[in-house]
């Protein structure tokens, strides 16, 4: 049954009220939870992949967790369209100011791997920019979910605890900060070494972002250019627990046409993302690494 009730227009010039969001977060989190369950079911079993345009993997994972979200937000949401990594022609003319924003497996090479740090995302874009937002890591039985109004679910197999925004707050003496698993660039690594944190951890996908809204780390940084759908959901996730997700000149990372961003720092405060942001110019001044 189609989900209409709340929602205005159709495709790129569809509006939602904060009722019908909270109802498309809802009815998306059992889609979730079986995209996450395709998933798993190759995961003990030997999993051809082949490379795409990009030199990324894609596996039978990402295209099954793909066809189910497709096909059942298709019956769930026919006003709202959906731009889908897997799916180029989703995205030929670049993104609609309201859209649906997936990728149906974040961490592919994580996943390729045997590692338990990959994600299903889903991104609920108004107006360029997240609005509600969906971070599942089905191996670990953890789903963080929001439909904003400054409020974060946080899942943990059978346990659910809520996380209000501007709770969440730069507190420990050294940020716990996290860098990417699979690809650390050169920039990203040199600002992580000018923080001087002993406190610094590798983690794949888009997991980090939901970390540091759950309250479990403080810090993401990424100075290399990102697709879209890596970092909306996340992006949601931690506005509702009021940290910032800030491109690296300071300004909200937003998602207009373009399908890549150009880096973005991650934090559980703005007080400390801006004291990255003053480093990454200060570092810049005196010249970035080769």
């Amino acid at each position: 049954m189609a989900v209409r009730s709340g929602f205005r227009g159709s495709g790129g010039n569809t509006t939602v009220d904060e009722k019908a969001r909270k109802d498309l977060v809802e009815s998306l989190l059992p889609v979730v939870r079986a995209a996450g369950a395709a998933i798993l079911a190759h995961r003990r079993t030997p999993l051809p992949f082949r490379f795409k345009n990009d030199a990324s993997p894609v596996t039978v994972a990402d295209l099954e967790s793909e066809a189910i979200i497709r096909r059942t937000c298709a019956g769930l949401f026919p006003a709202i369209r959906l731009v889908s990594e897997e799916d180029a022609s989703s995205y030929e003319a670049g993104i609609p100011s309201t859209c649906l924003l997936v990728d149906p497996l974040d961490g592919t090479k994580e996943f390729i791997s045997g590692r338990e740090d990959f994600t299903v995302n889903i991104a609920l874009i108004e107006n360029g920019a997240p609005s509600a937002g969906i971070i599942f890591a089905p191996a670990l039985d953890r789903m963080f979910f929001t439909s904003g109004s400054g409020k974060l679910v946080v899942m943990d197999h059978e346990d659910t605890r809520e996380i209000l925004g501007g709770v969440v707050a730069d507190q420990r003496a050294q940020p716990l900060i996290l860098t990417s698993r699979s690809h650390l660039d050169p920039h990203t690594a040199e600002v992580v070494k000018h923080l001087q944190s002993t406190n610094v951890r590798q983690v794949g996908s888009s997991l980090k972002f939901a970390l540091i809204a759950a309250g479990e780390a403080d810090l993401y940084l990424r100075l290399a250019p990102t697709m879209v759908w890596d970092s909306a959901a996340g992006q949601a996730l931690i506005e509702a627990a009021g940290g910032v997700v800030l491109r690296p000149d300071g300004i909200r990372l937003p998602y207009l046409a373009e399908m890549k961003n150009e880096g973005f720092v991650a934090a559980c405060t703005i007080s400390l993302a801006e004291r990255v942001l003053m480093l990454i110019r200060s570092l810049r001044n005196t010249g970035p690494p080769d």
